[in-house]
């Protein structure tokens, strides 16, 4: 239709309606073009929006895990110190060895401390998110899991000292003595006995006769015993970067 009044405008010699035909056109096509990128520019930020919130329950259950896991490391730590005193003492634990052998398993207790950031990379394969403020807060929460990363291998003391106590023993420790609920260890203190008296015994002793042991125990519980409160640190710099995500989003609505 327009095209046809352009033809006709122009055989005519009617430069006025050809002027104002064509300001319709080029008007027509540049409001379909800001249409368009007002659409993608819309659906954008309603992606970027929907990835903040996933990233924002990714960190909150980071801090869920991390509690969790500094408390279970609380336990290894004060198993090993336990385990420490007593061989220490010089003492014999006579009738009552299956406590100790306990401890000494409890101290052998090992998982790694990273935290899921698979959303966050995604973001940031994508070039987001845009909020400088947000990547600034969640890179720092991040860079401090990464300095716990020593951690993160596993022990020697468990290798060794797991090498010493009898199957049936560690068998009945995993069934009594351990606990895991919806992914979160915990270390039973007072688990029942699970092997005789003179089996407990035995295995203490050929604990306490490995001269590697208590080297190893000390190197271990010493590198994670400030480990707890470096993981309260590291939640609170992931409740800063929550709440940076947070005013993100409250500025979206």
């Amino acid at each position: 239709m327009i095209l046809r009044r352009l033809t006709d405008a122009f055989r005519k010699q009617d430069w006025f309606t050809v002027l104002i035909e064509t300001l319709i056109v080029v008007l027509g096509v540049f409001l379909g073009i800001q249409l368009g990128n007002w659409n993608e520019a819309r659906a954008a930020k309603a992606r970027e929006t929907a990835l903040l919130i996933e990233l924002k329950e990714e960190i909150e259950t980071s801090i869920r895990v991390t509690n969790q896991k500094a408390g279970a490391i609380e336990q290894v730590v004060s198993a090993g110190k336990r385990s420490l005193d007593f061989m220490a003492s010089g003492d014999s634990c006579g009738d009552e060895c299956w406590p100790v052998l306990v401890d000494f398993f409890h101290a052998s207790q090992w998982q790694t401390i990273d935290v899921n950031h698979t959303t966050y990379d995604e973001m940031r394969r994508q070039g987001l998110p845009r909020s400088r403020d947000v990547i600034a807060a969640v890179e720092a929460y991040l860079a401090q899991n990464a300095t716990l990363s020593v951690t993160n291998f596993v022990p020697v003391y468990r290798s060794r000292v797991r090498q010493l106590i009898p199957l049936e023993a560690q068998s009945y420790y995993w069934d009594a003595c351990f606990e895991l609920d919806n992914g979160a260890e915990s270390y039973v203190l007072d688990c029942p006995k699970g092997v005789s008296d003179e089996v407990a015994a035995k295995t203490v002793g050929k604990i306490l006769a490995d001269p590697d042991i208590e080297p190893l125990l000390t190197e271990w519980a010493g590198l994670m015993t400030a480990t707890p409160s470096d993981l309260a640190d590291q939640n609170l710099a992931a409740a800063h970067a929550v709440a940076v995500i947070n005013e993100e989003l409250a500025r979206r609505r």
